[in-house]
C-alpha cells in the first residue's frame, strides 16, 4: 500500500521520538548537575569569604545580595562541566542498561545517538552568551560595587554608561577620570571638585592626562579655577604636581572589568582606549575570551559524549572521576592561554581559542572514531 500524503518517511518518528528521549534524560542531568556544582560553588566560597564579611561587619541580607548578583557568573563557570557530566552520565547509564546496545542494532549508529546530547551542548554554549551578554554584566556590577564598597570600604564610586569614572577622594574632593591604564599609571582625561560642605563648587581642576610618577599624580596641559575669589580666576598650567592619595593599584579596584561589560560595551570601550593611545592588549584579550568560554560547553559536550559512549557496565565512575582533573586542565590552559595573549607572547584570539581548539579536536577526533 502506498505511503499516505504528507506521511513522515519511514523510520522518522521513532528517531524524533528517540531524539526527544535522549535530550530529555541529558536536559535532566544537567539541571542537577548544574545545580549541585553551583551549590557547591556558594558554599565554598561562602567559607572562603567569611572572615572578611565578618570583619567589615556586612549582615545576611546584604551577603545573599552579594551571592544573587553573581549567580549568572557562576552559572556560566559551572555549566560546562555540568554538560560534560550530564552528557557522560545520559549516555554511560544507557550503556549499563543496554540501551545503547539496542539503538545499535537497529541500525542506528553512535553518531546518531550521540547527535542529542551534542544539541543540548549547544543550547547551553547559547544561554551561557545570552547569560553573559544581557544578565551577567549588570549583576557583576552590582556585586563588584558591594564588594568594593561595603566589604572592602573602597571609596563611593560610579561608572557612567561610556565607563567613566567618577568616585569621591579625600578631602571633600570629586574625580572624574575618562581613560585610565592602570599598569602604566597613566589618565587620559581628569577633573577633580573640591566641594564645600553645602557642596558648592570650590574649586575645580581639568587637565588631559596623568602620569603617576614619584608617588604622586603628575597632570599635563590643564587649568585651575578658583571660585573662592572675585572675579573668578582660571590659571592655566602645563604640569602641576596633585595631592591625591589614591594610586594607580587603588584606582585598579575601580577601573571598569570586563565582567561589568557585555562584548559590544567591551568593544566600544576598547576603541576609546586605542584613540585615547592607551594599550589595549589586556582587553582585546578578554574581549575574545567572552566567546571562547561561551563555547566551552559545547566542546565539553563532545567530550562528554565520546566518553560515554565507550562506558561499559562497570567503568562509569573511571570515566566521572576523569572530569575533575579535565576541568583543571581546561581551565589552567585556558588560564595560561590568557596570560600569552596579555604579555603578547601569542595573538589575543589564538591565545584564549587554544583550549577550545585542543579540547574540542580531541572530542571530535574521539567521536570519529565511534562513527560506526
Amino acid at each position: 500500500m502506498a505511503a499516505a500524503a504528507g506521511a513522515p518517511p519511514p523510520g522518522l518518528m521513532p528517531m524524533r521520538l528517540l531524539d526527544r528521549y535522549i535530550a530529555r534524560e541529558c536536559l535532566k542531568l544537567l539541571g542537577l548537575c548544574l545545580v549541585v556544582f553551583v551549590g557547591v560553588y556558594l558554599v565554598v566560597d561562602l567559607l572562603e569569604k567569611l572572615s572578611r564579611f565578618l570583619e567589615a561587619r556586612v549582615g545576611a541580607e546584604l551577603i545573599l545580595r552579594y551571592y544573587f548578583f553573581r549567580l549568572p557568573k557562576i552559572t556560566i563557570e559551572m555549566l560546562p562541566v555540568a554538560v560534560l557530566l550530564a552528557s557522560l552520565l545520559t549516555l554511560s547509564g544507557m550503556a549499563r542498561y543496554n540501551e545503547l546496545l539496542a539503538m545499535k542494532m537497529g541500525q542506528v549508529s553512535s553518531l546518531r545517538i550521540a547527535a542529542p546530547c551534542i544539541l543540548v551542548g549547544l543550547l547551553a554554549s547559547g544561554a551561557a552568551w545570552g547569560i553573559a551578554e544581557h544578565v551577567a554584566p549588570t549583576a557583576n556590577e552590582q556585586a563588584l560595587a558591594i564588594e568594593r564598597m561595603e566589604v572592602k570600604r573602597g571609596p563611593a564610586y560610579r561608572l557612567t554608561q561610556d565607563r567613566d569614572i567618577w568616585y569621591r577622594a579625600e578631602g571633600d574632593r570629586f574625580v572624574h577620570i575618562g581613560v585610565i591604564d592602570t599598569g602604566a599609571g597613566v589618565i587620559r582625561g581628569i577633573s577633580i571638585f573640591r566641594l564645600s560642605p553645602a557642596f558648592d563648587v570650590l574649586e575645580r581642576v581639568d587637565a588631559q592626562g596623568a602620569t603617576w610618577r614619584g608617588g604622586e599624580w603628575e597632570l599635563k596641559e590643564g587649568y585651575r579655577l578658583d571660585q573662592r575669589q572675585s572675579p573668578l580666576r582660571v590659571a592655566p598650567f602645563q604640569s602641576l604636581r596633585l595631592e591625591l592619595s589614591e594610586s594607580p593599584d587603588d584606582f585598579a579596584r575601580i577601573a571598569p572589568s570586563p565582567e561589568e561589560m557585555s562584548y559590544e560595551q567591551l568593544k566600544t570601550y576598547i576603541e576609546r582606549l586605542t584613540r585615547s593611545g592607551v594599550s589595549v592588549l589586556r582587553y582585546q584579550v578578554d574581549l575574545h575570551a567572552k566567546g571562547a568560554i561561551a563555547a566551552v560547553s559545547l566542546v565539553m559536550a563532545l567530550l562528554g559524549v565520546s566518553f560515554g559512549m565507550r562506558t561499559g557496565k562497570f567503568s562509569i565512575m573511571l570515566w566521572v572521576g576523569a572530569c575533575v582533573p579535565m576541568g583543571f586542565v581546561y581551565w589552567t590552559l585556558l588560564s595560561v592561554g590568557i596570560s600569552l595573549g596579555r604579555t603578547g607572547a601569542l595573538p589575543p584570539l589564538l591565545a584564549v581559542w587554544l583550549p577550545n581548539t585542543v579540547f574540542g579536536l580531541a572530542g571530535l577526533f574521539s567521536l570519529w572514531r565511534l562513527r560506526g
